[in-house]
């Protein structure tokens, strides 16, 4: 009888620990629902359901170009460009190149400065091939800002070609904004001297598939993101890409979601994690290092083969833990990471 009491005293115990756990449970669920998500939750919320401050629609068309050669000094509002044809373009203004045309554009910048404070510097509405030419000898500046759907300061939702033997600085201050930009159509850099910096990635292809190729030009890119970021594949061909994704973590030099090859040229590629390495259809090889440590901004980097001869060499301008280099001297041999002299892979 008095095993039995203890037996239901026990029992009696349990149950109310089991009611207190669920009333306390109840409560929490209660203040979570009133309170709402957590600080990572909300802001993972935000960033999702952000919206660009500036829509297309929102652009304002300004003045319609008149004339095949424009001087941009003359404008006090934004340019558009509604018919088909190469326009050459000099002077400086504070506002945006709008092309919305019916068909294929070519922009000749002879030697222009262009600041837009609420969009891209340059942006293609319609879906048709824009071109950008680099005048001979030319230094073309342009700058971005604002929070825009046409989200690069070069902008495009056509196939967009940049060529040329001048020189083109791309600085991307968009919030979130890309250096140069697509909506799911190709971009091609056939030459010229390409400068870019931005908030985001540097050089994207997005959308629903995106590829870039590049078949020459000397082509540097230091971004908040991505380097260079393709929806769909990259292809280099030739020229010289020194390419540095975000130090931050999360970020590559090269970012691809259909892989990338090298069939020739020199490539550098900086990054801090998530390493993808060229597809093995490659004409060009590769060498790639993924360190446990971060290599230090300013820091001399050397790859050299068995042998100790220097096949590449560079100066580190950001912090990273991932690299890709690609030349004509890269072979199937193993390969050595010297930074300011010292071995470290």
């Amino acid at each position: 009888m008095k095993k039995k009491s203890i037996i239901e005293i026990i029992v009696i115990l349990i149950l109310i620990a089991v009611l207190i756990f669920l009333v306390v449970l109840t409560i929490d669920e209660k203040k979570s629902k009133v309170q709402g998500p957590g600080m990572d939750q909300r802001r993972t919320l935000m960033q999702e359901n952000k919206t660009k401050e500036t829509t297309a629609s929102d652009v304002d068309a300004g003045e319609t170009a008149s004339s095949k050669e424009i001087n941009l000094s003359e404008y006090n509002s934004n340019l558009t460009i509604n018919e088909a044809g190469t326009y050459v373009l000099t002077g400086s203004f504070k506002y945006s190149v709008v092309v919305n045309a019916d068909g294929d554009v070519t922009l000749i910048l002879n030697g222009v400065n262009i600041e837009s404070t609420m969009t891209a510097a340059i942006a293609n509405g319609g879906t048709n091939v824009l071109t950008i030419k680099l005048a001979d000898n030319t230094v073309n500046n342009l700058l971005d800002g604002g929070s825009s759907e046409y989200d690069g300061c070069i902008f495009s939702y056509g196939k967009l070609v940049i060529e040329g033997n001048g020189t083109l600085n791309v600085n991307g201050k968009q919030e979130e904004g890309e250096g140069i930009a697509s909506k799911s159509c190709d971009i091609v850099i056939n030459s010229g001297i390409i400068n870019i910096e931005s908030q985001d990635d540097g050089l994207n292809a997005g959308g629903s598939g995106g590829s870039i190729t590049i078949n020459g030009g000397t082509i540097y890119i230091k971004a908040n993101g991505d380097g260079i970021d393709s929806n769909g594949a990259l292809t280099v061909n030739g020229g010289k890409v020194y390419t540095i994704g975000s130090s931050k973590g999360g970020d590559a030099g090269i970012d691809t979601d259909e892989g990338f090859t090298f069939n020739g040229g020199e490539v550098i590629a900086l990054g801090s994690d998530m390493l993808e390495k060229p597809e093995s259809n490659s004409k060009q090889k590769s060498a790639c290092f993924e360190l446990s440590t971060a290599v230090k901004s300013g820091s001399t980097i050397e790859v050299k083969n068995e042998n100790g001869e220097i096949i590449i060499s560079f100066e580190a301008k950001e912090d990273f833990k991932t690299l890709i280099v690609s030349n004509e001297k890269v072979s199937d041999e193993k390969y050595s990471l010297y930074v300011d002299g010292e071995k470290i892979n």
